[in-house]
């Protein structure tokens, strides 16, 4: 590496940063702190609607039980793999069907999902339940929903302070 190189480690000097690159000055730790709540706009094609759903934060007790039930389900997975390795016989894991699998999907969903703004089906009111969520989440006609959702969960960046909400 020549001496005008660096590592991705290493601070670049303030001169040598790119226009878009920011230093923020008077930083405060408080800062970076996952907020607790977070939208997701619908989209319907295309097009952005008005129509918002709101999903638990990582700090919001609803996600901390989520991470908490998905390491107990790994771990009881290892812990029959293993004495299952012990017992030196093969381990077979739970059959389960697509229906299942649509079923746990949509569960890993609703699990974070808080609320939505109001929306009409219809023409009628349509309030945010559980079950009405559950409902849509497994209509397969209105698979863009499950499956904006989930893209939604698994974009890290959403759920860290200083990023615009979707």
């Amino acid at each position: 590496m020549s001496d005008t190189e660096t590592t991705n480690n290493e601070p670049k000097d303030v001169a040598d940063l790119a226009p878009d690159e920011k230093i923020v000055k008077d930083f405060d730790i408080s800062d970076i702190e996952a907020p607790d709540t977070v939208d997701m706009t619908v989209m319907a094609g295309e097009r952005r609607t008005d129509w918002v759903w709101t999903f638990a934060g990582y700090t919001h007790p609803k996600t901390i039980a989520q991470q908490e039930r998905l390491s107990r389900d790994n771990l009881d997975r290892e812990r029959a793999i293993e004495m299952a390795q012990v017992n030196r016989k093969k381990w077979k894991g739970d059959e389960i069907t697509t229906d299942q699998v649509r079923a746990r999907t949509v569960n890993f969903v609703l699990e974070r999902l808080l609320g939505w703004s109001p929306v009409k089906m219809n023409g009628e009111d349509y309030p945010f339940s559980i079950e009405n969520a559950r409902v849509l989440l497994s209509d397969r006609k209105r698979i863009s929903l499950l499956n904006q959702a989930l893209e939604f969960l698994g974009e890290e960046k959403l759920f860290t302070t200083g990023s615009p909400k979707n």
